[in-house]
């Protein structure tokens, strides 16, 4: 009756269809079959009438809330508990109790510890708590299973946490792209488990984009062929989906299209029953870039990004918007269900907005969100322009959720003059940039600035994890998820020192006195040195006799003493045969000496450089063939561990293909994407090359080293000339990136062994 229906359908037969859904929705959650509810309202409600799509939306919904809570609590939380311990069930009691605020609770139940939080998510961070810090098992990446003794170690005092910070936010589109572009559902499964262990409320959701985009672009009879030169690659589609590129790493098979929107299905069923809200990306105005000859509709060109052809922008005012809108909601919603958060970021990275009401353009975009879920909540990136004031300013506060991209090092809350126009916003991590691996983080100055921010800004409202990449430094990661459950009494070395003794499963007072080291060194970037993301590896980097990083927009400038690295690669080692059977330590070691390696580059680079300008042929010679000698000694390091080998990520990507031809595309987008990038206008002029790049074995010792040594053999040619050699560098990478060769994921050889071997060499360099 609110709707003003003018339908045939009675409201006895209105309740009958809500409740049959529901029940047809429940089932189908069970069997992963989310569309299958959709499709059978979509058949009921065929009306295309606006106020029947109101109606099919809230069905849906309804159905969809419904399902999830049909799913029990002990169901839930047993079978994360069983994954990560097979019987660790039935050794822990959980009770789920009412409660405005997220809090957990652990005590002790008879001989059985006891969870008693107000939600899964909450249950599932003490669950996360109570192995840290009472049975030494940290689950991390590298690592989700624990080895548990039949009786658990007794929780003497009880303890309590909670936090008035309601949303722990998780992902950047980037990080779909540059870790996640592979990923079948077994490795998802884990990735929502290590949310919910670590409080993540509001995941990002945006698998599925292909086929949702693909049925849009049919309805609106956009020609079949050229939806495939519009729809982005899997190596590449965060950055169609911020509006930066079109078609790039395509055309995708239908097999693809198919696989993707299965597993967003199952990924979003997953999220929801623990409990977690899901961001879905919203509508602002993207279009093909012709749209206004193919669909005849009038979008503005926001221009080029590095060299690729943006995607056309459609003027939120323009009249097609809405129809448009409602047709990508609809599709949404009947793929993937509604939610209460939608991520849009219009205008991304320079996207030009001469001629745009920004204002005007505010307020519709809200208004289709509105029209698609009632409580729609706007989540939007605040970084470099965005979010536009005028855009923002006009729209009420509790529509909108401002993600404070890099607040660990360049906080926008603070230094905004309008203060994000009075709405609420989340203090984000960025910390990772690219994918690239090196040691890096603020452990203090992140800390520091979240306390400012809790006790100066009252629109605070949690925190995010906002990196481009993941599955690296995993202590910073743990330190965000934490801070908004200990608040600001938290103190760096006493949290540290918790911290190694339940990732290695004991205290030690020479891994204690390793962190401190990396704790007041790597770890330490000061607040005046706003560099994005590690300082990179010089070995990834395009050669020069005077290289300073490997990626185009890197800035960084050595802020710590190498010493103190190699300190603590020595101290990991000196106990490595007592920690020998522990993945954390491993990985940690592994990691922590590699760091040691590429610092050495560093000052091998220098000596070059020395040599270079004095003319010392001879000291350049010698400095150019132990610098080849540190690459190959960083391959065989991180040929030891599985998460730093090349062939992880390539078997990953070729898994993703059902013919060889696909398995090669995706193999492609693969090598790609982290090496050009792009093709040579966006990979040399618009400087995306090594954007990405990464310090595995494989790629060091077939990508990185050719370019070092082609750079070495030509310097010493021309040396008594005096003249620089030029060598087409990307005429040297195109080739790898369109190789089958196969690289293996198995790890060789004994990294302690090959640890120590390595960082002594290193050491007498």
């Amino acid at each position: 009756q609110n709707m003003n229906m003018k339908s045939p359908v009675g409201l006895h037969e209105v309740a009958d269809l809500i409740i049959t859904g529901m029940t047809k929705m429940a089932e189908n959650m069970k069997k992963h079959r989310l569309v299958d509810t959709a499709k059978w309202i979509n058949q009921v409600f065929p009306s295309n009438h606006l106020n029947m799509n109101k109606l099919k939306h809230i069905i849906i919904t309804v159905a969809f809330m419904v399902a999830t809570i049909t799913v029990n609590a002990s169901d839930v939380l047993s079978s994360l508990m069983e994954r990560i311990d097979s019987g660790l069930s039935q050794k822990i009691e959980v009770t789920i109790t009412a409660d405005t605020t997220d809090f957990f609770e652990l005590s002790q139940h008879g001989d059985k510890p006891m969870i008693r939080a107000n939600n899964y998510i909450s249950a599932a961070t003490g669950l996360n708590w109570y192995l840290k810090y009472y049975t030494g098992n940290h689950l991390s990446w590298n690592c989700m299973t624990a080895d548990l003794p039949d009786t658990l170690p007794a929780i003497d005092t009880p303890i309590r946490y909670s936090t008035h910070l309601s949303m722990r936010y998780y992902l950047n589109y980037c990080t779909y792209s540059y870790s996640m572009a592979f990923w079948d559902w077994e490795r998802w499964e884990k990735e929502i488990d290590w949310m919910a262990l670590h409080g993540i409320n509001m995941p990002l959701a945006i698998n599925g984009s292909a086929a949702l985009w693909r049925n849009v672009l049919r309805r609106l009879n956009y020609p079949e062929a050229k939806i495939s030169e519009f729809i982005a690659g899997p190596g590449f589609q965060a950055w169609w989906l911020m509006n930066n590129l079109e078609g790039w790493g395509g055309p995708n098979p239908d097999s693809y299209y198919q696989r993707d929107e299965e597993l967003q299905r199952k990924i979003v069923a997953r999220m929801r029953e623990y409990g977690m809200e899901p961001v879905l990306p919203g509508y602002s105005g993207m279009l093909p870039h012709d749209a206004d000859t193919e669909l005849g509709l009038n979008i503005a060109n926001p221009g080029k990004w590095l060299g690729y052809t943006r995607p056309a922008f459609l003027q939120p005012t323009d009249s097609e918007f809405s129809r448009i809108a409602d047709i990508y909601y609809d599709e949404l919603t009947r793929l993937y269900g509604s939610t209460r958060f939608y991520s849009m970021d219009p205008f991304h990275e320079g996207g030009n907005t001469d001629g745009v009401d920004l204002a005007a353009s505010g307020q519709t975009i809200m208004a289709a969100m509105k029209r698609a879920n009632l409580e729609a909540v706007w989540v939007v990136q605040g970084w470099q322009e965005n979010p536009r004031q005028q855009m923002i300013e006009g729209l009420s506060n509790g529509d909108m959720i401002i993600l404070d991209l890099q607040a660990e090092n360049e906080p926008m809350w603070c230094s905004r003059s309008d203060s994000f126009s009075g709405h609420k916003w989340l203090f984000c991590m960025l910390l990772n940039f690219g994918g690239n691996v090196g040691l890096h983080g603020r452990m203090q100055t992140m800390a520091d600035g979240f306390t400012n921010a809790l006790h100066n800004s009252p629109r605070l409202s949690g925190v995010g994890l906002t990196m481009e990449g993941i599955e690296n430094n995993p202590v910073m990661y743990e330190l965000l998820c934490e801070l908004p459950w200990r608040g600001d009494s938290l103190n760096i070395d006493k949290w540290l020192t918790e911290y190694t003794s339940a990732r290695y499963g004991t205290r030690d007072a020479q891994i204690e006195h390793a962190w401190q080291l990396l704790s007041k060194s790597i770890y330490n970037c000061p607040t005046d040195n706003h560099q994005q993301g590690t300082t990179e590896s010089l070995f990834c980097a395009r050669p020069s006799d005077n290289a300073q990083n490997a990626s185009s927009w890197a800035n960084a400038k050595p802020y710590y003493n190498p010493e103190d690295v190699f300190k603590a690669a020595q101290l990991m080692c000196d106990v490595a045969d007592k920690f020998a059977d522990n993945h954390n330590f491993v990985y940690d070691l592994v990691d922590i000496t590699r760091q040691a390696v590429a610092d050495k580059g560093r000052v091998l680079i220098s000596r070059l450089n020395e040599a270079a300008s004095t003319r010392n042929k001879e000291a350049y010679t010698d400095a150019a063939n132990k610098f080849l000698q540190l690459i190959d000694l960083q391959d065989s390091l991180l040929g030891t561990v599985t998460d730093f080998r090349l062939g992880k990520w390539l078997e990953e990507a070729r898994a993703c293909g059902d013919t060889p031809e696909e398995k090669d595309r995706w193999e492609w987008n693969a090598r790609v994407q982290i090496t050009t990038w792009g093709n040579r206008t966006a990979s040399d002029n618009g400087g995306l090359r090594d954007y990405a790049h990464r310090e595995w074995q494989g790629l060091l010792k077939d990508f990185y080293r050719p370019r070092w040594e082609a750079w070495f053999e030509a310097r010493l040619a021309t040396w008594d000339s005096g003249t620089l050699p030029v060598i087409d560098f990307y005429a040297m990478e195109e080739p790898w990136t369109m190789q089958h060769n196969p690289y293996s994921s198995q790890p060789e050889g004994d990294p302690i062994e090959t640890a120590r071997r390595v960082l002594a060499t290193a050491l007498a360099m």
